[in-house]
């Protein structure tokens, strides 16, 4: 079997821009109009071409957009205050006029789906939140300090001097065990990427937003030996904040859940997605 690149999945999806206020979102759609639809929202650094191999996997069962936060892939950078990225979001659903979507997050894209869901009660069918950045201690205030604030700053503008070649050793050297056509659209989006990101990035605790959701959950989370964020601890005490989540770890794996196993991914989503009923955790 011939192994799919990113290239030759995403030149058959549909793109086009969304005016959400003072930002130009780049949006992605791709799949059946008669299946559900699933909006997928990609991590901090990523773009919306980064969910391509899960797109291929689910477009036959599904109506996918996939867009590029601000800051991030081919959506503009404004200079502007940052806003909430969970209103953007909002206005591309408004702006397609999507009826009661699902949504899946990776990180920070979790967060922004989880808090679009505890925002607008009664819009969201499903969330999938693939380790979303919540540490214990900030259940009740999400807040970053400004010194972390300007490290990940550093961090996003940092790939701006590299070349191909340097972004595709380092990728290799921070993730040895993803497959070879995960890269591809990895090192893409860390050229795109804008330090204005850091701005974005949420002041709320992850309390408040989990007890505010209520549609099906489901808590994707790896091993903290691995790399994953969200602890056993976090994922408890979700669950007992909200009765909608339902948390499953995937073993062996860390934070980038969907690129270092992806079959047992797609496996435990396509299950959820399908008959919205609670998994084994």
């Amino acid at each position: 079997m011939v192994s799919k690149r990113a290239g030759d999945v995403t030149a058959r999806w549909d793109e086009f821009d969304v005016v959400a206020g003072d930002v130009t979102l780049h949006v992605y759609r791709v799949g059946r109009a008669d299946r559900p639809t699933l909006v997928l929202a990609h991590g901090l650094g990523d773009s919306g071409r980064c969910w391509w191999r899960v797109a291929a996997a689910l477009e036959d069962d599904a109506d996918l957009v996939m867009v590029d936060a601000r800051h991030h892939g081919r959506s503009s950078s404004p200079n502007t205050p940052a806003s909430s990225l969970t209103e953007d979001l909002a206005t591309v659903v408004d702006a397609l006029g999507l009826e009661h979507p699902s949504f899946m997050g990776h990180s920070l894209g979790a967060r922004t789906v989880a808090h679009f869901a505890a925002m607008h009660p009664g819009h969201a069918a499903r969330l999938v939140l693939i380790d979303p950045p919540w540490a214990a201690d900030r259940e009740l205030d999400g807040d970053l300090r400004a010194s972390e604030r300007e490290a990940i700053r550093g961090w996003l503008g940092s790939f701006a001097d590299m070349t191909d070649t340097d972004l595709a050793k380092l990728g290799r050297q921070q993730h040895p065990d993803w497959p070879d056509t995960e890269y591809d659209t990895w090192i893409e989006s860390k050229q795109q990427v804008q330090p204005g990101a850091a701005d974005d990035l949420s002041t709320v605790g992850w309390g408040s937003v989990v007890a505010a959701i209520d549609c099906p959950t489901l808590l994707l989370r790896g091993e903290a030996n691995c790399g994953g964020i969200v602890t056993d601890d976090v994922a408890r005490r979700m669950v007992e904040l909200s009765d909608q989540v339902t948390s499953r770890r995937i073993e062996g794996t860390g934070h980038n859940i969907h690129r270092e196993d992806f079959e047992a991914f797609i496996v435990v989503v396509r299950e959820f997605l399908s008959s919205g009923d609670e998994i084994t955790p």
